[in-house]
């Protein structure tokens, strides 16, 4: 019996680690080294284990039973970050560093070994033509050295057509297959001038990309894809007017092209409203708000609904429309009705003593309080502290003598929530009426829109 019982326990611990995976790898000349494994979302990172590489860089990661397929990375503390696909099966490489910078060595693992195929291929040819491609563009055309180069870069170009084709229409049932359609660039015709390569690529930038397929979404190349087209539209020489316009201009490809699938679009979305929130571009949130086609979807996943929300207060705080009233006593006791204040003009200020933003921002509100009077701008400081000392502190050090609502609840409180505020300093400018007339992102801008 008790040997029946040995022997069943064995079987058992050896089908169990028959289940699980593991992950390998090699990163010379990093000993010693802190290594962390992340799953990727979109431009989402979920941490799934930690581990240290030995005295000559290997490491190893015994993947948990039940780990989803899809794009992990792999980041050493002070060294690369390596993307590997995992789809159920045992994963080895080892990092190189040669001529062409780095490139992932496959040992184990189907899947990694044809996405690196075509990824290691990428590095090394568009190392190439990185330094040929200016001679196409701008050296003569009648030199026949012209037109080696330009041979070259031809070749080039089609060996990496011709291999992302090869590895997909061979291999239509890996995940690499999904991932090399992202790494695939799209070329503009060679003879183009800078300025139309740009035209062509804001035409054509996304011909590889089926946004239909949610497989995409295991990788964050759909999002780093996103901020490249977006830097199409953009130039050193405009100002930040014409710079926004066009923009809005590639919005409207991005939100075109995305909403072939709603888990797609929800995503992209979510990360425009994010990324546009962090740079302050309100106009950029404000035309999602508008022109988004979320109701067009008849299912209402959780995201959707969240985005809905975030889409409505957005549309709720944009330039023309009425800023949401509250009361609340300010630091010192005295009731702010934001409705009964009569100024010609209301600044705003969301703030916390920990921003050095905010600090940086505080002597030129205490200029506007000793240059205007009450009648004409009236600032309302709102504190997104938890600890009310240490606010009272910069408030004595930094002598603000504007009053300053403190709810002492941090980013949930119920006057931020109104406002939707996720970032220090926030400014929200009012007029008489508190309609709001600007939203400005810093001293510049505050300086401009109250028209010194």
């Amino acid at each position: 019996m008790k040997k029946t019982l040995l022997i069943s326990l064995i079987l058992l611990s050896w089908m169990f680690a028959r289940c699980q995976h593991t992950l390998n790898g090699t990163i010379s000349g990093m000993a010693g080294e802190k290594i962390t494994l992340m799953q990727i979302f979109a431009d989402k990172h979920g941490l799934i284990d930690t581990t240290y590489s030995d005295e000559i860089g290997n490491f190893r990661f015994q993947l948990p039973d039940g780990l989803r397929p899809g794009m992990y990375r792999v980041a050493a503390s002070s060294g690369p970050e390596i993307d590997i696909i995992y789809n159920k099966e045992d994963i080895r490489f080892v990092f190189v560093r040669d001529e062409y910078g780095t490139y992932v060595q496959v040992i184990e693992s189907v899947e990694n070994m044809i996405y690196y195929d075509f990824v290691n291929l990428i590095q090394k040819n568009l190392f190439r033509l990185d330094v040929l491609s200016p001679v196409v563009t701008y050296y003569p055309k009648n030199d026949p050295f012209y037109g080696e180069v330009k041979n070259k870069v031809q070749n080039l170009r089609e060996e990496i057509s011709k291999r992302a084709q090869e590895l997909t229409r061979n291999n239509p049932e890996t995940m690499a297959s999904h991932f090399i359609t992202v790494e695939h660039p799209v070329f503009a015709p060679i003879g183009l001038n800078e300025e139309e390569q740009k035209e062509y690529l804001k035409a054509h930038y996304f011909d590889h990309i089926d946004f239909s397929d949610t497989v995409l979404l295991k990788t964050s190349r759909i999002n780093s894809m996103i901020i490249n087209y977006l830097t199409l539209y953009q130039s050193r020489e405009d100002d930040r007017e014409t710079t926004e316009n066009n923009l809005l201009m590639a919005l409207d490809t991005v939100l075109e092209k995305s909403v072939a699938n709603p888990e797609m679009y929800a995503s992209v979305v979510d990360f425009l409203l994010e990324g546009f929130q962090s740079i302050g571009f309100d106009k950029g949130m404000e035309y999602i708000s508008e022109h988004n086609q979320l109701d067009q979807f008849c299912e209402n996943t959780e995201k959707l609904i969240e985005l809905q929300g975030k889409l409505e207060l957005i549309s709720r705080l944009a330039i023309g429309k009425t800023a949401p009233d509250f009361s609340h006593a300010d630091m010192n006791g005295n009731m702010i009705h934001l409705d009964d204040i009569k100024a010609e003009k209301t600044l705003l200020v969301f703030w916390a003593a920990w921003c050095p933003h905010c600090k940086e921002l505080v002597p030129e509100l205490n200029r506007i309080t000793q240059e205007y009077s009450e009648q004409q701008i009236k600032i309302i400081g709102v504190s997104v502290d938890t600890s009310l000392p240490d606010l009272q502190s910069v408030i004595d050090a930094y002598e603000i003598s504007w009053p300053n609502i403190a709810e002492g609840k941090g980013w949930d409180g119920e006057i931020p929530g109104l406002y939707g505020i996720a970032a220090t300093p926030t400014m929200y400018l009012l007029d008489a009426d508190k309609k709001i007339i600007a939203k400005p992102i810093n001293k510049r801008d505050l300086k401009k829109a109250l028209g010194y």
